[in-house]
């Protein structure tokens, strides 16, 4: 049902408010603080949709595509039109943790494709060749970036990578020619989205902090551990949201919110124990791949990884300040997965690896598909 999830009601009711009232909620309910970009498309599909708050489950399928689409153009841009770049999109489209989101109603999702799309944008920066082509793909830096302000304040995490395509393009003496055009540049872009943007975030509520303040005022601290704890490895709850542990847990846990709302947790599954095995391959796959990038490929590795940095650090610094339920969760930076898809792309380039790398997708993807493949008798709140 859309309204499952944790906070699942409250983003329908924010839509919802939309869709009948034609302006935005007061910023004191459940979740109305947040920026409003994807609630006001979760208004329209409602309004298409003769007000049925079904058609809210409509928009994130959509965004699931439009994600795997621009991936590809970024792979692409890397690749070309090569066997490494369709491998790179599968490892997107079967890659779990994305999967996951489709049927929730949740601004996550346009998230992580406006943040995919603001550093993707930042690749094709770095590599364009005429100052047409420059001030074009600046302008549509501009445009992505200031919409993902309004839908998640996590955006400013693709902000390092137009920086690094920036430095690359003076550093080459390509369209801008200087490191002084490099600083103006740098300066005004991101003054001119924060300027558009900062207005929305004003609207804070008044008798209840919002979840970053939340995290941000909670005085307990996570153990050094738990980054990197592995007793994990024989309590086979690996399709339990556990959050004692950033590595292990379950292959979702930090993922999702996983209040037993959205998928049936068990302790024990088969078809989970081949998702789970296929992690401890593919990951260390990708960071192969991710050296392989950073030999052949230098200008993607540094504006794709400056994305993959930044995520992984303020991850970290988030847990560092709290242990709140969103401090884990890894939605917020849900883009670090097209970073391993260009790891996966990067490992690639090896034949001998191609051909591994494609069955151990198709048995990820049939794999997953297979479990979460809705039936009749499967209802998720039992």
């Amino acid at each position: 049902m859309p309204n499952h999830g944790f906070d699942g009601s409250g983003h329908v009711y924010y839509a919802q408010y939309i869709a009948q009232h034609g302006t935005l909620p007061d910023p004191n309910h459940w979740e109305t603080h947040q920026p409003p970009l994807y609630y006001i498309i979760g208004a329209a599909f409602m309004r298409m949709g003769a007000m049925n708050i079904k058609a809210l489950q409509f928009v994130n399928p959509l965004l699931f595509f439009i994600l795997v689409y621009v991936s590809f153009l970024g792979l692409k841009k890397t690749f070309g039109m090569t066997a490494p770049t369709y491998i790179g999109t599968l490892a997107v489209v079967a890659l779990p943790m994305l999967n996951i989101f489709p049927p929730m109603v949740t601004n996550e999702f346009l998230n992580a494709l406006l943040i995919t799309a603001s550093f993707t944008t930042a690749l094709y920066i770095a590599h364009a060749k005429s100052k047409q082509d420059f001030w074009r793909l600046l302008m549509l830096w501009i445009v992505i970036t200031t919409l993902g302000f309004y839908t998640k304040i996590s955006i400013f995490t693709a902000i390092p990578s137009l920086v690094v395509a920036l430095f690359i393009q003076a550093r080459d003496k390509k369209p801008m020619y200087s490191m002084k055009k490099f600083i103006v540049f740098c300066i005004l872009s991101i003054s001119f989205v924060c300027a558009i943007a900062y207005p929305i975030y004003l609207r804070t509520p008044k008798n209840s902090p919002t979840n970053v303040a939340n995290v941000a005022s909670i005085k307990s601290r996570r153990p050094l551990s738990f980054y990197y704890r592995m007793d994990w490895l024989g309590r086979v709850d690996m399709f339990n949201a556990q959050y004692y542990s950033f590595i292990g847990g379950s292959w979702n846990s930090f993922w999702q919110d996983g209040h037993n709302a959205i998928t049936p947790f068990v302790s024990f599954h088969k078809k989970v124990l081949v998702l789970w095995s296929l992690g401890f391959i593919l990951f260390p796959l990708s960071l192969y791949g991710w050296h392989v990038l950073w030999k052949k490929h230098r200008t993607a590795a540094l504006v794709i990884g400056s994305y993959g940095v930044t995520a992984l650090v303020i991850y970290t610094l988030f847990n560092t300040r709290g242990s709140h339920y969103s401090a884990v969760r890894l939605t917020y930076v849900m883009p670090i997965a097209i970073v391993y898809a260009f790891g996966i792309a990067g490992a690639a380039t090896h034949k001998k690896l191609r051909w591994l790398l494609t069955v151990l997708l198709f048995i990820q993807y049939a794999v997953m598909v297979s479990h979460f493949w809705i039936q009749p008798w499967w209802h998720v709140t039992r």
